[in-house]
């Protein structure tokens, strides 16, 4: 294994003030780690292929790149043949062992009036240590959609670098759902360039941190064409000595004319030793656009606890009940029973029969 790398993510497009310590996250010595094979067929090793693939700018940056180059891995590419509308979702597993030290390197290409769905579940045991880095390009054609779904089911030891870069041509449509449920430290990755005009960005994460774990986010809009919508959201709750930190940028560019970019945070704080930052940004070089951003941060309404004690749940139950309906609200999307009874067993909760509607 080479010596390891320092590297620089998560970069704000516009720096803030640098004793915020918001404007990049820093990570060192971060191994250069082998490639993690994929033996499913509908994903193809295709070298040519992702050179275009690597021209489109992602969440993390370019010393994500670097990274993926360095260790040697293989891309696998899945395309969406055109006008061709996949009924089931493509599903991959990604199953570290103890120790891993692991990257994969994919493309999703959907082509001219396609439809795809890609669940990508990374799990390991609930005690593992070990490190993975993922790194996912899109390329959405002339009103394609794709829905890209990530759940983090790691072990309380693991460190995940997960990395989304998307390009949206004429009326393509990107959605990005991700549950954070498990690791010690998440670094989490979204860049989607609205290029054609009426492209879309949807993107909605859900977060449970706990212990000593360290989620760090870094989403990116950038509006280029006319017409163009994004809507980031994130809800998530964070407990013991956790720390977030969340960043989301709307980019507008010269020409995105009638753009419109909305991002909402909801952030639940459940221990006094939490850490929680978020640092919302517009970035405007067009004047006809509408950019809107929103964040609820806190902890429950004392009038609230008080009513749900008073109906025989103890304080306890009340925060857990809450804490829950955060994931609830995003895992409820996920059009795969089978991941999203995973999601419930991995909490130690029972998946009842209302909950597959």
């Amino acid at each position: 294994m080479e010596q390891g790398l320092n590297m620089t993510i998560n970069e704000l497009p516009s720096k803030t003030w640098n004793w915020l310590h918001m404007n990049d996250t820093q990570l060192e010595n971060i191994q250069i780690p082998e490639e993690k094979p994929l033996t499913d067929e509908q994903w193809k090793t295709d070298t040519e292929a992702w050179k275009t693939f690597q021209e489109i700018t992602s969440g993390m940056g370019k010393d994500m790149d670097t990274l993926i180059k360095r260790s040697g891995a293989a891309t696998h590419v899945y395309k969406a043949p055109t006008g061709e509308k996949t009924k089931e979702p493509v599903k991959l597993t990604f199953d570290y062992k103890e120790g891993a030290c692991e990257v994969s390197a994919l493309g999703i290409r959907a082509e001219e009036d396609s439809e795809v769905t890609v669940i990508m579940d990374y799990t390991s045991d609930k005690s593992a240590s070990g490190q993975a880095a993922v790194q996912t390009k899109i390329v959405a054609e002339k009103n394609a959609k794709v829905r890209l779904v990530q759940i983090d089911r790691l072990g309380n030891k693991f460190t995940l670098l997960n990395d989304i870069g998307a390009l949206c041509k004429d009326g393509a449509d990107v959605e990005v759902l991700q549950l954070v449920l498990g690791g010690e430290n998440t670094y989490l990755g979204c860049k989607a360039t609205l290029l054609g005009k009426g492209s879309n960005l949807s993107a909605e994460t859900g977060y449970l941190v706990e212990n000593d774990g360290v989620l760090d986010m870094n989403y990116v809009a950038e509006h280029q064409g006319k017409k163009t919508t994004s809507d980031m959201r994130a809800a998530g709750v964070l407990r013991d000595q956790a720390k977030k930190l969340y960043r989301g940028t709307i980019d507008f560019k010269k020409g995105a004319k009638g753009a419109v970019g909305n991002e909402k945070e909801d952030v639940l704080l459940l221990d006094e030793e939490v850490v929680n930052r978020t640092i919302p940004l517009i970035l405007c070089a067009e004047e006809d656009v509408e950019g809107n951003h929103g964040a609820t941060i806190g902890k429950l309404d004392d009038e609230l606890l008080f009513y749900l004690e008073s109906r025989g749940l103890t304080k306890e139950e009340v925060y857990e009940m809450m804490a829950q309906a955060r994931i609830d609200e995003i895992s409820r999307k996920i059009p795969d029973l089978e991941t999203r009874k995973k999601i419930f067993e991995f909490q130690g909760r029972t998946f009842e029969a209302e909950e597959q509607v």
